[in-house]
């Protein structure tokens, strides 16, 4: 399995430095089952991730991350896709929410990688489960 960042926007210093936490948080979203699956996941800034959602969603909006899966994979019997997390997005959570910035793009990464493996977060009852299950899988970071 192959998790590779990119940044489109500045981050803090410590945030460049998780690298690694934040390429397992998304590992551990992804899950055994998709063990040959590829993903890029690109840090960007609010106006990428609005062009994002306009164009691929329909919503003419900010969001703090959204997933895409690819096939056909360019890599013979592998899946892919890509992660977009918004930092702007994120940081203004994280302050809500009362953790730092990392924390929120962990949470992020892995919520992700959840999308790809196929949870959703439709309705209020699988958003709270997907909550919980990003929940646990970050206790393992």
């Amino acid at each position: 399995m192959a998790i590779s960042l990119f940044f489109e926007v500045k981050v803090p210093a410590e945030v460049k430095a998780a690298e690694r936490e934040l390429s397992k948080a998304a590992l551990l979203g992804l899950g055994g089952r998709n063990a040959k699956k590829a993903v890029n996941l690109v840090f960007t800034g609010g106006p990428g991730i609005k062009a994002l959602n306009r164009r691929f969603l329909g919503k003419d909006r900010l969001t703090d991350v959204i997933a895409f899966n690819f096939p056909p994979s360019p890599v013979p019997g592998a899946d892919w896709g890509e992660i977009y997390v918004c930092v702007p997005v994120a940081a203004r959570q994280a302050r809500a929410m009362g953790h730092s910035l990392l924390t929120e793009l962990l949470v992020l990464a892995a919520h992700g990688a959840l999308h790809l493996s196929g949870m959703d977060d439709s309705t209020p009852a699988k958003r709270r489960a997907m909550n919980l299950k990003t929940a646990s899988l970050l206790r393992k970071l």
